[in-house]
């Protein structure tokens, strides 16, 4: 018997440019930026291999509207959380406690790669880290604009560094 789930999705127009949005009504499953019409095959074909065969994609936009919903309502700034499940049990342990020490960085406020790798047990991972901010599967939700480098500077982001720090202002966040 199989265990595979069904993830919906759908393009979400934002302020921060088209983002594809999958999960169902309650449950994110992932946010992927810059994915305009031109761009989804390739995007749900890469979707795909990440989730590693735990979810059939099948679009529909009406089972994740209110996924999209608050995603857009959190961009413009009419919205300072989310209330949604995750859904990380397809990923190893190690990255499931990464990405739950993200999430509980207050927003307003940043951490660091390596100051996560401390939180999640493995002070010495901090590049670990890193790879898992990189390839987190639900950026914005889980709030990988929120970790910067050592150095209090602005690194790596899927959405570019002119978004982060975009996110980071939306948040009230000060940076050095």
């Amino acid at each position: 018997m199989s265990t595979t789930k069904t993830a919906y999705y759908t393009i979400a127009e934002t302020e921060f440019g088209p983002m594809l949005v999958a999960g169902d009504g309650r449950k994110l499953v992932a946010i992927k930026f810059n994915v305009g019409p031109t761009q989804l095959p390739d995007a749900v074909e890469a979707l795909d291999r990440e989730l590693k065969g735990a979810y059939v994609l099948v679009e529909d936009a009406r089972r994740v509207k209110p996924l999209v919903t608050q995603l857009t309502a959190y961009l413009r700034g009419k919205r300072t959380s989310f209330d949604v499940e995750l859904d990380l049990t397809w990923m190893t342990p190690f990255r499931q406690k990464v990405l739950e020490e993200c999430a509980r960085v207050p927003r307003g406020q940043v951490t660091t790669y390596a100051e996560l790798a401390r939180r999640a047990g493995r002070p010495t991972a901090f590049r670990a880290v890193g790879h898992t901010m990189a390839t987190n599967p639900v950026p914005i939700v889980v709030p990988c604009h929120r970790v910067l480098g050592s150095d209090g500077t602005l690194h790596g982001f899927g959405g570019g560094l002119d978004m982060k720090a975009r996110l980071l202002a939306l948040e009230g966040a000060r940076l050095a």
